[in-house]
């Protein structure tokens, strides 16, 4: 997108791509690389928003441009100033080393919900902090991780703004449930590997669902996408066996006594013993007899999902930086 913009009163024209963005007239050129390391600050006008400060630049311009412009750059690089644009809604956990904490928060012109992830860069460092959004960039452009809207930062914290996900329900589900669940992991998985992602630590938790019931990942905190070592690659694997024993383990809580079919078994022990670094190879798991009444009944996706429990008070805006 380009359009005409304002610096110290000169005219110039914005022109900005997927990874490049410059700001130029006659004489004088800014060119700047677009990553999560460049810093904007926005500028309003009487509550319009009206331009921009990016390397002591001030930029100013049409309110509909600036507006077409966040939109834009929204995920590719960092602002500041969260509270501008969003309030508390209600805290959803907090990690248990403290340093990251995921909330609900409300766009305050649109009152839309939004969850966001606080990432303490004293504890974490802004390096790898950077580190896990890109991988979750990359796993949502697949639609297997949540939407990335914006991210921002603060002196102390890193907010990463993200779409609002369902929780699975901690019960016991009928094994036409779990084996759709189990098929749609596999294949996330399947995608990751293939795009050189590995999670490392998915369970339960880290599973979430979408409006529309379409499975995703969540919690890249400790995932790689450079010198992987083949046994990770096989853990992700191992993982999703842990979960399916999980998942037949509390659907026979009650008769205290785990019991699963003779192609349940087998799928299990092929998952917890899985040899192959190849993701391709994922594809013997697809054709496993487990999976056939999936393919010749066509079950649709039944996972009964559950909304996050939020506190019920609201929080006062200073509290976004209570984290820090």
């Amino acid at each position: 997108m380009e359009f005409n913009c304002l610096i110290e009163r000169e005219s110039f024209l914005l022109n900005v791509k997927d990874k490049i963005m410059t700001i130029c007239n006659h004489s004088i050129k800014y060119t700047f690389d677009l990553s999560l390391k460049v810093l904007i600050t926005w500028v309003f006008r009487e509550k319009e928003l009206n331009g921009f400060i990016l390397d002591d630049l001030i930029v100013e311009g049409d309110g509909l441009n600036m507006k077409k412009l966040k939109l834009f750059l929204g995920g590719k690089i960092t602002y500041t100033g969260i509270q501008i644009f969003y309030c508390f809604n209600g805290e959803i956990n907090i990690s248990k080393s403290k340093a990251t904490k995921v909330c609900s928060l409300i766009n305050r012109q649109t009152k839309l919900k939004f969850t966001c992830k606080c990432f303490k860069k004293s504890a974490l460092g802004i390096e790898r902090i950077h580190k896990e959004i890109e991988i979750q960039k990359k796993a949502s452009k697949n639609g297997l991780a949540p939407k990335i809207y914006e991210c921002f930062e603060s002196k102390n914290c890193v907010y990463l703004i993200m779409e609002t996900l369902e929780q699975l329900q901690d019960q016991a589900f009928m094994e036409e449930d779990i084996m759709l669940f189990l098929y749609s992991l596999i294949q996330i998985i399947s995608v990751l590997h293939q795009e050189n992602i590995v999670h490392k630590s998915i369970k339960k938790s880290h599973i979430m669902f979408s409006e529309d019931n379409k499975l995703k990942l969540v919690g890249f905190g400790k995932s790689s996408n450079t010198n992987i070592q083949n046994n990770e690659f096989r853990l992700d694997i191992f993982k999703v066996g842990i979960i399916m024993h999980k998942f037949y383990q509390k659907q026979n809580f009650q008769d205290d006594q785990f019991i699963i079919s003779k192609d349940g078994n087998s799928l299990l022990e092929s998952l917890l013993n899985w040899k192959s670094n190849s993701p391709l190879e994922l594809k013997e798991l697809f054709s496993h007899p487990y999976f056939k009444l999936l393919k010749s009944e066509g079950i649709s996706l039944k996972i009964q999902c559950m909304n996050p429990k939020f506190k019920t008070r609201i929080f006062q805006d200073e509290e976004l930086e209570s984290f820090e």
